[in-house]
């Protein structure tokens, strides 16, 4: 019996866990990245929270277990109630969280059961295309549209390609306080939510590359596993990640398939499409039944949960963050907010809140100097545009108003670096980052002085977790990305019925499974999702293992290369280097045990040691070899505010500072590449306008 009074909801609507070589593991962030979290605001949000505990944030000691292995971040799921009457606004400032034991509408809350479907189908997925992103799945592009893994055929769909290529577990379900763990590993049974019970599904086909495959080269250990769940004391659902493993096949020669994949496949673009490999990230739907002590029940509206890199910088914040990219698109396609953008357009009259709409912005351009070699001006003008306040003089700020910040709209303006900002590299087809069109419109609003002081309309608890969570993510340069990428900006992935179905903003379209339809002897998933490709008579749901299929395979060679690039759109003979991810992937960091009260150490590539050097200072700061990045990837280190630090002997780190921590990766020598101030190596410095930035030494 369901209650109309109510709606039920999944929270986050898309949850994060990330990948860790340790059995241990905290809990993923609950807190906006880049900013003052509460209670006091000392301490800058986006840090994980420590396991056991309710909003404990980590320090440094709790990065990696005792063993120095690398903490996995759990995805914590809960769930809210929200009046009928509320469900349909956002932000409504309503929800309720519901656990075992809690009472709504004068029923208990006897049970609850959660089912969770965790795939992998990047390796039976298209090739991406760097230069084109999505484009390249528009009809006039369909020459240059090829798959990964040709040589197992060209049809995604053939059950053979889905047998041999796609991970599938299946589901699993759990119920209850503190149970678990549940496994999404080969040994364990199938099984799924059936009301107030949980139901197996013994011929459910399930697929590790182990079971396709006689022999696999596995440099770190088998892929038998994509994660597994627990329920912590109050009935909320933890989804762990798998331990950041892959794996290759190997050719008719016997030698294991290059981790590069222009060698194989046309059309292949680099460390991001690797042939005959697997890793065990992916995604997949959550969905929860209450179970009332009345004996009845009633359904949630779901969530989605993703498993992927680890957080290297959790507290530094993307200028352009994957909730940025997913709020710009439910802004202006999916009527998130008529009074800011109309259908048609942004309305004149909207006045942004300053500190949730304008701050975060500002705080993510000055954090940045902690992951990049900005020489020493660069430096002091990022702090300066971290300093603006409500109060600030938009035309006497550093920033000058917007002269500045290249216009969305403008595509020259993408093509152009300095002196326009954000100083890193763009989305396919554009040289150069820009902010999203929400973003530079409240830009607009503040620099014609319409900006109001404080905070905007309440969040409402499980609001909060949506937007939160998504902070932590990259946005902006979708090439691919790390956590998700550039279908977020499809209004088609999203379910458009949020204010009749009272679902909720934000929520991925899930297809009906029909577990009972599985068969031992036939792949369950199917292609699934294509962009602008739906299948006649469908709006493109998607299935398990479709969030994610569109990522890197495997995602370490694509995290190891995403340092700093040469992009010249308007300097032909330029060979300054840009930031690819310069938050979400540290390029440069200073060492915490290098500080000495407020003096910084020099600075250090956050990938260093043997097997980086390189006389080409466009390849230093990765890995030579792209197999050292599957091997090492959890020896980097983490960067972290200083006051988080463990200090030696009790001796603590400025607040003001983020340091970076728990790396394993220095070589116990001096020998470490020199970094300059940026930019480095540039021949033609007569051609940047505006030389606020230093010129390096020869």
């Amino acid at each position: 019996m369901a209650d109309s009074a109510y709606q039920f909801r999944i929270h986050p609507a898309i949850g994060i866990a990330r990948v860790g070589n340790s059995a241990e593991y905290h809990l993923g962030p609950e807190t906006m990245t880049g900013m003052p979290a509460p209670p006091d605001g000392t301490v800058t949000g986006g840090l994980p929270i420590r396991a056991g505990t309710e909003d404990e944030p980590i320090t440094s000691g709790d990065l990696r277990d005792s063993d120095g292995a690398l903490k996995r971040q759990a995805a914590r799921f809960r769930i809210y109630a929200y009046p009928e009457e509320q469900a349909d606004a956002y932000p409504s400032g309503a929800g309720t969280e519901i656990r075992i034991g809690s009472e709504i509408g004068g029923r208990t809350v006897a049970d609850i059961v959660w089912t969770v479907h965790l795939a992998n189908k990047k390796a039976n997925s298209y090739v991406l295309n760097d230069d084109l992103g999505i484009h390249l799945y528009e009809p006039e592009h369909q020459q240059r549209l090829f798959v990964r893994n040709a040589q197992d055929g060209t049809d995604l769909g053939s059950l053979e390609r889905l047998n041999r290529l796609v991970i599938d577990p299946g589901p699993r379900a759990i119920q209850g306080k503190e149970t678990g763990p549940v496994r999404f590993d080969r040994e364990t049974t199938p099984c799924a939510g059936d009301g107030a019970r949980i139901k197996p599904v013994p011929r459910y086909p399930k697929a590790f590359p182990c079971d396709r495959y006689d022999e696999l080269y596995e440099p770190t250990g088998r892929i038998d596993t994509l994660g597994e769940l627990l329920t912590d004391e109050h009935g909320r659902l933890l989804v762990l990640p798998a331990p950041g493993r892959a794996c290759g096949r190997y050719m008719p020669d016997g030698k294991p398939y290059p981790l590069i994949g222009d060698l194989l496949s046309p059309g292949v673009y680099g460390d991001v499409n690797a042939d005959g490999w697997f890793d065990d990230t992916g995604d997949g739907p959550v969905t929860a039944v209450l179970v009332f002590e009345d004996g009845g029940t009633q359904p949630v509206h779901g969530a989605w949960a993703i498993t992927t890199d680890p957080g290297y910088a959790p507290q530094i914040r993307n200028v352009v963050t994957l909730w940025d990219d997913i709020y710009d698109t439910w802004v202006r396609e999916l009527g998130l907010q008529p009074e800011l953008f109309n259908g048609r357009e942004f309305d004149l009259g909207y006045r942004p809140a300053f500190d949730d709409e304008l701050a975060p912005l500002f705080r993510a351009a000055a954090q940045q100097r902690w992951t990049t070699n900005l020489p020493e001006r660069a430096v002091d003008a990022h702090e300066s545009v971290g300093s603006i306040d409500a109060d600030s003089d938009p035309a006497d700020t550093v920033m000058t108003g917007l002269a500045y910040i290249r216009d969305p709209a403008n595509t020259e303006q993408s093509h152009v670096g300095p002196p326009y900002m954000p100083l890193a590299m763009g989305d396919a087809g554009l040289a150069f980052l820009t902010v999203t069109p929400t973003q530079y419109f409240l830009l607009q609003q503040w620099d014609q002085r319409l900006a109001d002081p404080g905070g905007g309309p309440r969040l409402g608890p499980g609001e909060h977790l949506d937007k939160a969570v998504l902070t932590n993510c990259l946005g902006g340069r979708f090439a691919p990305g790390i956590e998700m990428t550039f279908i977020v900006r499809e209004e088609d992935i999203y379910r458009t019925d949020w204010r009749e179905s009272g679902c909720g903003p934000f929520r991925l379209r899930a297809r009906d499974l029909d577990y009972g339809s599985a068969r031992p002897d036939r792949p369950f998933l199917t292609v699934g999702y294509i962009p602008l490709h739906p299948a006649p008579g469908e709006t493109a749901p998607l299935e398990p293992g479709d969030a994610t299929k569109f990522m890197a395979v495997p995602w370490q060679t694509d995290y190891n290369s995403c340092a700093t690039h040469n992009v010249a759109p308007n300097l032909p003979k330029s060979t300054t280097l840009f930031w690819s991810w310069p938050a979400q992937r540290p390029v440069q960091v200073h060492r915490a045990q290098d500080v000495r009260g407020e003096q910084l150490g020099p600075q250090y590539y956050s990938v260093r040691g043997e097997g980086t050097e390189s006389e080409d200072l466009g390849e230093v700061g990765r890995y030579q070899k792209l197999l050292d990045s599957v091997i090492h990837w959890h020896r980097i280190g983490f960067v972290l505010q200083g006051s988080r630090i463990d200090g030696d002997g009790g001796a603590g780190h400025s607040a003001d500072q983020y340091l970076e921590v728990a790396g394993q990766l220095d070589n116990g020598t001096s020998e470490e590449p020199k970094i300059d101030p940026w930019p480095m190596n540039s021949d033609h410095w007569d051609d940047f306008s505006g030389a606020k930035y230093s010129r390096p030494s020869p």
